[in-house]
Parts: C-alpha cells; structure tokens; sequence
C-alpha cells in the first residue's frame, strides 16, 4: 500500500511537474517585466537603487529555473509566459488615486505585487527539494536569495507606505 505523499503514477507525476515550472516560469517572465517597470517609474529613488540587484538576481533566477527546465526536458511555454506578461501589463490599470500616470500608491501595491510573486519563487524553489534530479545545494542557495530578495522587498515595501501614508497617526483624508 502506497503512503500518500508517494506518487503512484510517475508519468503523470512528471507531467504535473512540466505543468508546475511552465506556470512557474510564467510567473517569472511577470516578476521581471514588474520590477524593470517599478524602477522605470522610481528612476533616480532610494526604490530604483534597491530594486537595481533584487532586478538583476530575478533575471539570474529565470534564467536558472529555465536551465532546471530543460535539464529536466522541459521547454518553457510561450503561450504562458505571453499571458504572464499581457497580465502584468493589465495590472497597470488598477486605480492608484490619480486619473492619469503614476503614484505613490503604484509603488506600494508593485511592491506587493513583486513580493508575492518572490515568495512564490521561494515556494517553487522549496517544492524542487523534491525532485531528485536538481542539484539540491542550488536549491539551497536559491531558497536562500529568495529570502533575501524578499526581505529586500519588505523593507522597500515598508519604506513606501511610510512616504505614501505618511506618520502612523497620521488623519486619513476620506478617499475610497
């Protein structure tokens, strides 16, 4: 009798697993396209001077989750990651408070935005310890930038509700 965390059909184990980095990759080419427009809009920002390395280490990350992918004989989605990308660019119209252009509320729900999308990545990097064929100390070393780009995150994150909502006690003008 098989436990239930084995997989009783290996094929399709596999196929979920194509499934899951196709998605996973998707998701990467968004993150990336977020970050290169977060720090577009905060050129010259103590934000564009944080996100210069986390941008960069998500680059190096894609490009390392896409050779995992192949060595696993798995070729990225074209069609995924288009619609990762159209759904980033859609994000653009979520209302930040001004009819036109963008805000400091932008800044803030981007930075959300990419920070979740960072600890999915951390999640993807945690699921892959349980894939034999990938190099578990690379594993290891990615789970731990992913920390770290996220914590990287949160302070930015911290740092732009503090200059978009102003002083804790701060009175809230009635905007909905």
């Amino acid at each position: 009798m098989e436990s239930s965390t084995e997989t009783s059909d290996a094929p399709d184990g596999r196929r979920m697993l194509a499934i899951y980095l196709r998605d996973h990759y998707g998701g990467s080419t968004a993150g990336l396209a977020l970050v290169q427009r977060c720090r577009r809009a905060n050129s010259g920002t103590p934000w564009d001077t944080g996100l210069a390395p986390i941008e960069a280490e998500i680059d190096e990350d894609r490009q390392t989750l896409e050779s995992i992918m192949r060595s696993l004989g798995v070729e990225p989605s074209l069609v995924k990651s288009a619609l990762a990308a159209l759904g980033e660019r859609v994000t653009r119209l979520k209302s930040n408070g001004r009819l036109i252009g963008y805000s400091p509320l932008s800044r803030l729900i981007e930075l959300e935005t990419l920070g979740a999308g960072i600890a999915a990545k951390r999640k993807l990097w945690r699921t892959l310890r349980h894939v034999s064929e990938v190099d578990a100390s690379q594993v290891e070393q990615l789970i731990e930038r992913a920390t770290s780009q996220l914590e990287r995150v949160l302070e930015l994150h911290d740092q732009a509700a503090q200059a978009t909502f102003g002083h804790r006690n701060a009175e809230i003008s009635g905007v909905v």
